[in-house]
């Protein structure tokens, strides 16, 4: 009797230190055992601060499986009376189910709780209580479904608030750094935004404070969330919990939404915001995909106007400075060839047109962000399976951009698993070359190509010989070959020789001899005679300009071919 006088105590206390509760926080055990009209007489108080969320009666062995988590179950222990043991079943299945506690009624069937249950309930923790033979079940139930609904009618109207201020946001197109801020302060904690690639593209820091690698962290957990195909993972990171949501369009990760809380239950309203916001920035993507089409299709077009010539040349420079072109400073045109997309398509068991498509226009897509991030001005065009970017460097350096392709190269097979051959076109400046730009591009795709180059190849770095074999079938080059070099190549097999090496050297060496000498390791005699030997079998001299043109000509040919021996080239 001291003890239940004692808890009592406790219980007035517990009820004038809460008197300041907010409405959102929902009924308590504490709050309903110190209810004064109903006498409650709590043998094992347990938590106080449990959440009561439902109330059961019955009198069954096993109630829980028709009890909702964290209820109260009321009996008046008709099967306890004959038998204790089953009264402290009852306490091991309701502790085990998360349920809030166990009211019996004292009076119909028994005079006071079985000294075995207290114990138990002590052990376990559970809140055990009596009820006066008086207070009617019925009473005790409606009050907890009348607080209940109390609670859900503060929390409809608190979620239709928060709904109400983030969605202001998005019709004022103040875009996803403004929500993922306005949303971190409504649920006073930290909240980041990824976007398809593990990138934060924003971040609200609240109490939930991550280390400098906690996003790298977060963003690889959530891949793994991905791909065991759970939409909606809550799961621990660093001693908080994190929920978060992710925003999918055409079977692409478009955004990651992330909460992180303190290591507790995230709540109900947290989650129905999350939700909402989820919403909102599927809708705000989907509005940014229409907004970059549009302005794609405008691109596109000025592309296509650029290349046909279609306007005055000031026309066209206003159209250029309206996305950032200025005609005044060079221009180069890239063209990426992604020669194995469909390839990549079929494997991947989606061969049909209409996803060859899709992995186009992502390809796309994924050049348009490698250039906008890199801060350079850009249009793009896909034509012909390819596609193609007008860039503008900040220089006319080739070494710029091929630097710049060679990293979107890079970029594109390890992200999208696509491989590039790419050509850049030599620098220029009027609008009016467009054109020609394209068709040097495809010169220097061609002669890549032919001479099986995998880098990046610039125009203006091909020289000349190169651009005049470039257009010449196979069969045309192996003639180029025998006729200009075929007596030296026959030559170097039969004696092991070293002719066309010592060719090579020498026009690499601007015919000096000395240089030529060095650069081969032998005297200038030796050098001499081979040369001599060179003239003769070849019938050249190496002093008429002409010979030495049609030299460098076969010495080119010979390379695009992968220099073939004597026998291949018969071919």
């Amino acid at each position: 009797m001291r003890e239940a006088k004692c808890y009592r105590a406790h219980l007035t206390v517990y009820r004038l230190g809460n008197l300041h509760m907010r409405n959102d926080q929902g009924l308590t055990l504490g709050d309903l055992l110190a209810e004064p009209e109903f006498h409650l007489a709590p043998l094992v108080p347990g938590r106080l601060e449990s959440a009561v969320e439902g109330i059961h009666l019955s009198e069954l062995e096993d109630p829980t499986r028709w009890m909702s988590p964290r209820s109260i179950l009321l009996t008046v222990g008709v099967n306890i009376a004959p038998d204790t043991q089953f009264g402290v079943r009852l306490l091991d299945r309701l502790s085990a189910t998360d349920m809030s506690g166990l009211g019996i009624a004292l009076g119909h069937y028994l005079a006071e709780v079985p000294p075995a249950m207290v114990r138990r309930a002590e052990e376990l923790d559970f809140p055990l209580f009596t009820v006066p033979f008086e207070v009617p079940f019925r009473r005790i139930s409606a009050f907890v479904y009348g607080t209940l609904a109390s609670k859900d009618t503060y929390r409809l109207r608190r979620t239709l608030s928060l709904q109400a201020t983030l969605l202001d946001l998005l019709l004022d197109e103040q875009g996803p750094r403004e929500l993922i801020e306005r949303l971190g302060k409504l649920l006073d904690t930290t909240v980041l935004l990824f976007d398809g690639e593990g990138r934060v593209v924003a971040q609200h820091t609240g109490r939930a404070r991550l280390g400098a690698r906690a996003g790298e962290e977060l963003w690889e957990t959530l891949k793994g969330h991905h791909s065991r195909g759970e939409p909606q993972p809550v799961f621990q990171l660093s001693g908080y919990r994190v929920s978060y949501r992710g925003v999918w369009l055409s079977g692409r990760l478009e955004r990651a939404l992330a909460a992180v809380f303190a290591n507790q239950p995230v709540d109900e309203l947290a989650e129905t915001t999350l939700s909402f916001a989820k919403k909102l920035l599927t809708l705000d993507r989907l509005r940014e995909r229409d907004s970059l089409a549009l302005r794609h299709r405008m691109r596109s077009a000025l592309f296509d106007d650029l290349l046909s010539e279609s306007g005055s040349p000031r026309e066209l420079a206003e159209r250029l400075a309206h996305y950032g072109l200025s005609p005044s400073s060079p221009l180069r045109l890239a063209l990426l060839d992604p020669d194995d997309l469909a390839a990549r398509v079929a494997r991947q068991g989606r061969a049909d047109e209409e996803q060859l498509e899709a992995t186009k226009t992502l390809f796309v897509e994924s050049v348009e962000v490698f250039l906008a991030h890199q801060g350079l001005p850009y249009l793009t065009l896909a034509k012909s399976g390819a596609v193609l970017a007008l860039i503008q460097f900040r220089s006319a350096d080739w070494a710029e951009a091929e630097r710049t392709v060679s990293a979107l190269r890079v970029r594109s097979e390890s992200v999208l698993g696509v491989k590039l051959t790419a050509a850049i076109s030599a620098p220029f400046e009027s609008p009016g070359r467009t054109s020609a730009a394209l068709r040097e591009a495809r010169e220097a795709l061609l002669f890549g190509r032919k001479r099986g180059l995998r880098q990046v190849l610039s125009f203006d770095r091909i020289q000349p010989p190169g651009r005049l074999l470039v257009t010449q079938q196979p069969a045309e080059l192996r003639s180029i070959v025998r006729q200009t070099l075929g007596g030296a190549l026959e030559y170097d097999e039969r004696h092991r020789a070293r002719l066309l090496t010592t060719l090579e050297t020498f026009l690499a060496k601007d015919m000096s001899r000395s240089r030529t000498a060095a650069a081969l390791s032998v005297h200038r005699n030796t050098l001499g005679k081979r040369l001599d030997r060179m003239e003769i079998l070849l019938g050249v001299s190496l002093s008429r300009t002409d010979d030495v043109v049609a030299l460098s000509l076969g010495l080119h040919a010979w390379d695009m071919l992968g220099r073939p021996g004597l026998s291949e080239l018969q071919e």
